[in-house]
């Protein structure tokens, strides 16, 4: 996934109902109550949009399975930001300007929620980001932002705690690129390495014209013994193919922009069974508190994707707040999800920062065999999933 945004025009944000999930639900209510998902419904990045909405919609289901016409229940309206920093600007003021709406699930890329992080403070509508690592969105002060993944810097941090625990290299390579994501991941990696005891170098890479064999040929001179791909599969993977080709025969380790589909289909076989990947996402079939809720995500759409997984969690999220104080309040919410209990939901348990970064964050490791990721270990034990 691209973190940069594309250029999108600057017209109005469309506002689609895109399916109901009161429609599943028929009956009066006393209370209805919205979650704005704002997230790219068209463009280049619709189908990502379209999996934040199926997993906040499917939270705002299980939520109403029950509801008698006395409960409040809950639906998702969707906003269009097509991944532009104007068109989001508008996106969210229309979230913010519909009083049914009481949070905001979004936006999708680093640079467009961090664009738009004002405008929901200046209204005090909680939001809940879903998807993006990206440092810079909790660095701000803003009491209303609430983070769900692991950001960038954290990320390579716990990676090498991990790696000095079970391998501790005699030399390692931080390798990025010189595009929008990947730099504080092998940042934070470096810095990490160096207090756990083994030595580790950042190279950097240029992302629009790669030489991946004249940046393979001097890694390899450099007799490094582990190289950490920090950054995405898709503008990054050829540099494994062209490390093996010119000679590392050693283990990679790879960032969240490495836990995709591509990186099963053109570099399983480069990488090898020994490679570790990382990702927020943790492995839900070993959730059985929450296997209702992945069946249901599966019968009702067919797959489960890792952001179907963070949409349902954060609408999840938003609307266990609203229960927990009786209020959708725009405020009140920000307060409850800052300062009370911890919240369990999909994705373990949650509890924030002053600065809307999970207090406990976390980080999921997967090895790759037969085509497929497999579950390893996390960071630090999870009571949630079951070894």
């Amino acid at each position: 996934m691209k973190r940069s945004a594309f250029l999108a025009g600057t017209a109005a944000a469309v506002t689609s109902a895109g399916g109901s999930a009161l429609a599943q639900t028929p009956g009066p209510y006393a209370q209805q109550s919205i979650v704005a998902v704002c997230a790219p419904f068209s463009g280049e990045l619709a189908d990502f949009g379209e999996q934040l909405r199926r997993g906040a919609l499917t939270a705002c289901y299980e939520s109403n399975r029950d509801a008698t016409p006395l409960d409040r229940v809950f639906d998702v309206r969707t906003y269009d930001d097509r991944n532009a920093v104007a068109t989001a600007a508008l996106a969210a003021q229309f979230a913010i300007n519909d009083p049914t709406c009481f949070a905001t699930v979004g936006h999708l890329t680093g640079a467009i929620t961090n664009s738009v992080l004002p405008y929901y403070n200046n209204a005090l509508m909680p939001l809940i980001v879903p998807a993006s690592t990206f440092d810079p969105i909790t660095s701000h002060g803003y009491r209303n932002v609430f983070r769900l993944p692991t950001k960038d810097s954290v990320e390579g941090r716990l990676f090498a705690q991990a790696l000095a625990h079970d391998v501790k290299p005699q030399l390692a390579i931080a390798l990025t690129q010189d595009g929008d994501y990947g730099f504080e991941v092998a940042r934070g990696f470096a810095d990490q390495a160096h207090r756990s005891g083994f030595p580790a170098q950042i190279v950097t890479f240029s992302q629009e014209k790669p030489a991946y064999d004249k940046v393979a040929h001097d890694i390899v001179a450099t007799k490094a013994d582990y190289v950490f791909l920090a950054g995405n599969s898709v503008p990054m993977g050829p540099i494994v193919p062209a490390l093996r080709k010119a000679g590392y025969q050693n283990s990679f380790g790879a960032s969240a922009g490495f836990y995709t589909t591509l990186t099963l289909e053109k570099y399983a076989d480069a990488l090898g069974s020994a490679s570790i990947v990382s990702t927020s996402m943790p492995p839900v079939e070993r959730i059985p508190a929450f296997n209702t809720y992945v069946t249901d995500m599966r019968t009702r759409f067919g797959q489960v994707t890792p952001l179907m997984t963070f949409g349902f969690a954060a609408a999840q999220l938003a609307i266990a707040a609203v229960k927990r104080i009786n209020s959708t309040t725009r405020l009140s919410l920000a307060q409850a999800l800052e300062n009370s209990a911890p919240f369990d939901g999909l994705l373990g348990t949650y509890e924030f920062s002053f600065n809307g970064d999970p207090i406990d964050p976390n980080l999921y490791f997967y090895s790759i065999e037969n085509g497929a990721f497999v579950y390893r270990a996390a960071a630090h034990p999870a009571s949630f999933i079951v070894s």
